[in-house]
């Protein structure tokens, strides 16, 4: 007997196919017998196996994410495959071969034609292989089916080929489905904010099925609990006329669907809600008297943005599993627009934080900022801070003597090769002022080693305006000289200024001393507060330098004279 094989159903010339050994497994990872590289595919996703005597071949799906279809219908336990089904796994589809001399499996059980949706009448009977659907199962069998139908669904899912279609009123209801996809795709397109995009989304599902109210849930980040308490009221859209009372602001859905829609990612209808166990007797179904809703998750590859319920409270069995799985497919795209939105608006606000932060901050602490790795705290903190000052030693005659645009240029190099030595070591750049530089340690952010670093940093800038020095005299002009100050102390750290400028910087004794220094430094010299030296003097030579009463200071100040780093 020859072997069965699946042929790649394909609108190319080229056909692809594998022939069927007595188990044969499906899916995304390279250990399957057929591997589909498809994001839509589970890694084990089906599996094909012979039956013993080798007559029948069984499909069965591997609990996967998106489902196993045989002849657009999904596959919910183990079906037999008759020659010519049609089995369609994520974005590919593979018809079923039998060889001549293969006995047919036997046939599946007479099935009763179904209703058709939005009133469509009855349907054919189903191509053969279909399985038994829920309006085929015996009165007894049918149980809290017949209430309620949790589903993972795709667009096409029950949507038959039009030449199987038999019934125009069902062949119009479908393509007014479609129509609804194919003009919601368009809209969301253009939307470019989040509350256009989901008034959007709601006025066409309203345009669409027989709906009271919409309501939009989308997750809110900073909330933790429950997955329910997460969710905050985006959208909500109520028909005109609908028995509701005009003055409601908010749509209550049941926190058992919502549990169930976010943490198993599946899609909930349910026919008559107040009999729907799910519900859980929920106070809330019973005042606000929903009868159909259908409830399903807005969701990315990787995360769950939210649900979007929609219910009646007029009809029971108003919507049918159809009717969810366009819903499904809406929320795709709607998810898809809705991420991108939010991506859009994440990637100008991290733009201008970037643009904020790396004014004051080296690039180190900015992409840690901006990762989330580090949080700078708003609002005033004392904090142990280490300043620096670094001035220009006779900047006032310097001015006098240099024209305009040589001063400029002067001070524009200097401070670019300035700033880049504060990021270097992880500084903060308070401020310019005038022709001085202010940077901190410690704040908003700091380490354990800030005077250190500190103290680094102003070495290494009077080694750079010796450089600078160098270049200049070999091109022509006159040198310049830079005294530094540096004092570590207790300050008062926080954003000041008025409501359109605010800027971070600090306050305090600190920040007074660090200027003093600075002032009695003479050109080329880094002069340290004991606070600083205290800290870094296993790491430096220094010299004391003799006892001074500094201006605004009430007591007199010992500092150290850097020589050089060890």
């Amino acid at each position: 007997m020859r072997p069965c094989k699946l042929v790649r159903v394909s609108t190319g010339n080229s056909e692809q196919e594998i022939l069927l050994a007595d188990i044969t497994t499906i899916g995304r990872q390279p250990t399957n017998t057929l591997q589909i590289v498809d994001r839509l595919v589970s890694k084990e996703h089906a599996v094909i196996q012979r039956r013993p005597g080798g007559a029948t071949y069984m499909l069965s799906d591997l609990d996967s994410r998106n489902g196993t279809y045989c002849n657009d219908r999904l596959v919910e336990n183990t079906l037999a495959l008759r020659h010519g089904d049609v089995v369609r796994i994520g974005s590919t589809s593979w018809r079923f071969l039998a060889p001549d001399d293969m006995p047919p499996p036997p046939p599946p059980p007479p099935q009763r034609p179904a209703t058709g949706p939005m009133g469509g009448g009855a349907l054919p009977p189903p191509p053969p292989g279909y399985p038994a659907a829920v309006d085929d199962l015996p009165m007894e069998e049918m149980g809290a089916a017949s209430i309620h139908a949790t589903m993972r669904v795709d667009l096409a899912a029950d949507f038959m080929r039009a030449d199987l279609v038999l019934d125009e009123r069902v062949l119009r209801a479908d393509y007014e489905k479609l129509r609804l996809a194919y003009t919601l795709s368009r809209d969301l397109h253009a939307a470019t904010d989040v509350d256009t995009l989901l008034d959007i989304l709601l006025k066409r599902i309203f345009e669409w099925l027989q709906i009271d109210r919409g309501v939009v849930l989308l997750v809110d980040d900073k909330k933790h609990g429950d997955p329910a308490d997460q969710l905050v009221q985006a959208a909500m859209r109520i028909r005109p006329g609908a028995p509701i009372d005009p003055e409601e602001k908010e749509v209550k859905v049941p926190r058992s669907i919502i549990n169930q829609v976010l943490l198993k990612r599946e899609a909930v209808l349910s026919t008559d809600a107040r009999l729907d166990a799910r519900f859980g007797n929920a106070q809330s179904v019973v005042l606000q008297g929903i009868k159909s809703s259908m409830t399903v998750p807005l969701l990315t590859q990787d995360r769950t943005l939210g649900i979007l319920h929609v219910d009646s409270l007029i009809s029971s069995g108003l919507y049918t599993e159809k009717d969810l799985a366009v819903l499904v497919a809406v929320s795709r795209q709607a998810s898809i627009s809705i991420d991108n939105v939010l991506l859009q608006r994440r990637v100008m606000e991290e733009a201008a934080l970037r643009s904020s932060l790396s004014r004051m901050l080296s690039p180190n602490l900015v992409d840690r900022i901006v990762a989330g790795d580090l949080a700078i705290e708003k609002g005033g903190a004392t904090k142990r801070v280490t300043v620096m000052f670094a001035d220009i030693r006779g900047f006032t005659a310097l001015t006098e003597r240099l024209a305009p645009a040589d001063m400029v240029a002067l001070m524009n190099e200097y401070f670019e090769r300035v700033s880049n030595i504060i990021f270097a070591h992880d500084g903060t750049l308070d401020k310019y002022i005038g022709d001085a530089v202010m940077a901190l340690w410690g704040a908003p952010l700091g380490t354990e080693d800030d005077e250190v670093l500190a103290v680094k940093a102003a070495y290494e800038m009077q080694l750079a305006v010796r450089e600078f020095n160098r270049e200049r005299v070999a091109a022509g002009h006159e040198p310049i000289g830079v005294g530094i100050g540096i004092a570590t102390a207790q300050v008062i750290a926080g954003y000041v200024g008025s409501s359109r400028t605010m800027s971070y910087t600090v306050f305090g004794r600190g920040v007074n001393l660090a200027a003093r220094l600075c002032s009695a430094a003479k050109a080329g010299e880094v002069v340290m507060a004991p606070s600083t030296y205290e800290t870094v003097q296993d790491l430096v030579v220094a010299d004391e330098m003799d006892e001074m009463r500094l201006k605004g200071m009430a007591d007199p100040v010992r500092p150290w004279r850097l020589r050089r780093m060890k």
